[in-house]
């Protein structure tokens, strides 16, 4: 077994933070599976009520939350067979989102490198990774195989897609499939993990996997080696989400609660429990504002990106007449600045792309283009 490194995730997944961190505003959104619901916080934990009122739109074990690009949130629910849809400022229910293909027990959601939603099922029979475009529309089965019980899951830099199959909960296992969704085998077996739920890679390539049935959050390397614990101190852990400041955040349904695990996997204690919080397995951290900033930010057709999902290059467009101190800075989904340049005298359409380094990471950026007497802002998908 290789020792792991004494390196704090925070650091692998890094970007220096600057001046727009502290401008950023956050809230964390968490499932409360067992009462229908979810629940929003500050980020100091302070519970600011129900984000989605218990039963709304009919859901029914919610699973997984996805922020939409067009600033709707989606929900999946365990007892139903369609993606909901709330309103992305005060959670009322919208509609059914996805079409044309009845889930069985959909789970886990993430936008994939192709710009298409990608949804876990945890049917006995149906169980493949489903496919649904940005507008619901249902695409096709992506994976050649079920994996029974899948739930969290990622891409590599190939485009291979990583998967959790909780099984049993004894005999789980994380599996990969290539980029057209033929089966690559079993990528982490059984040996280590038992009942793995959600799992993450880092910069650095490492994966943590949260492992429900033995209350341990394991590291493996990029080739699946397996290289000690990360966290433990938990019950039955699902669901992560980094705050701004890249502590990590893991919900816990044996205690109802969520944990707060520092850069070196120490397990710090509640970031929040009570409230009627009940199961939670899935916890988001997003931007709700600009503080400071919203008397004279401008969100509307003054920018512009195009196109506005993709892997680039991209063009910001924009109809104002910015002076010589206009800079445009590019803002992860953690609040951390990732590029960062001038915007050319007189221009009213610059290019871009997103750096190389750090690694490119696919999910939605926030552009702002700032000078003395005004802020723009617009969103950007990105996918490789």
């Amino acid at each position: 077994m290789r020792r792991p490194q004494r390196v704090p995730f925070a650091l692998l997944l890094s970007c220096a933070a600057t001046g727009a961190f502290a401008q950023a505003q956050f809230e964390v959104l968490v499932n409360s599976r067992g009462t229908n619901a979810v629940h929003r916080y500050s980020l100091d934990g302070t519970f600011l009520g129900e984000f989605i009122e218990q039963g709304a739109g009919g859901l029914f074990g919610p699973e997984d939350i996805l922020f939409h690009p067009d600033g709707s949130v989606l929900v999946t629910g365990f007892g139903n067979t369609a993606i909901k849809r709330y309103d992305g400022a005060n959670g009322a229910f919208i509609d059914d989102f996805s079409s044309g293909y009845s889930l069985a027990t959909p789970s886990k959601m993430s936008i994939g490198p192709d710009s298409l939603i990608y949804v876990t099922q945890w049917g006995a029979t149906q169980n493949k990774v489903v496919r649904f475009g940005l507008d619901g529309a249902f695409v096709d089965e992506f994976t050649s195989i079920g994996t029974p019980n899948g739930l969290g899951h990622f891409w590599d830099e190939l485009g291979r897609f990583y998967i959790s199959v909780y099984g049993n909960g004894g005999n789980g296992y994380i599996r990969h499939f290539d980029a057209d969704g033929n089966d690559l085998g079993v990528f982490i077996d059984s040996s280590i993990l038992q009942g793995p739920t959600d799992l993450l890679r880092l910069a650095n390539d490492d994966v943590l996997v949260q492992d429900w049935t033995t209350g341990l959050v394991q590291r493996f390397d990029a080739s699946g080696q397996y290289l000690g614990v990360f966290a433990s101190g938990l019950t039955n852990p699902e669901g992560h989400a980094f705050l701004p400041d890249g502590t990590l955040l893991m919900g816990d349904w044996g205690v109802d609660a969520v944990h707060i695990i520092d850069a070196w996997g120490s397990n710090l204690g509640y970031f929040t429990s009570g409230n009627g919080l009940t199961d939670p397995n899935c916890v988001r951290v997003r931007e709700v504002a600009m503080s400071g900033l919203s008397e004279r930010t401008i969100t509307d057709s003054s920018l512009s990106v195009v196109p506005n999902i993709g892997p680039g290059p991209f063009v910001l467009r924009t109809d104002r007449v910015l002076d010589a101190s206009a800079v445009v800075s590019v803002i992860d989904a953690m609040g951390r600045v990732v590029e960062e340049f001038p915007w050319p005298t007189g221009a009213k359409a610059v290019p871009f792309t997103m750096p190389d380094k750090p690694k490119k990471r696919c999910g939605r950026y926030i552009i702002l283009v700032r000078s003395s007497e005004l802020v723009l802002r617009v969103m950007v998908v990105l996918t490789e």
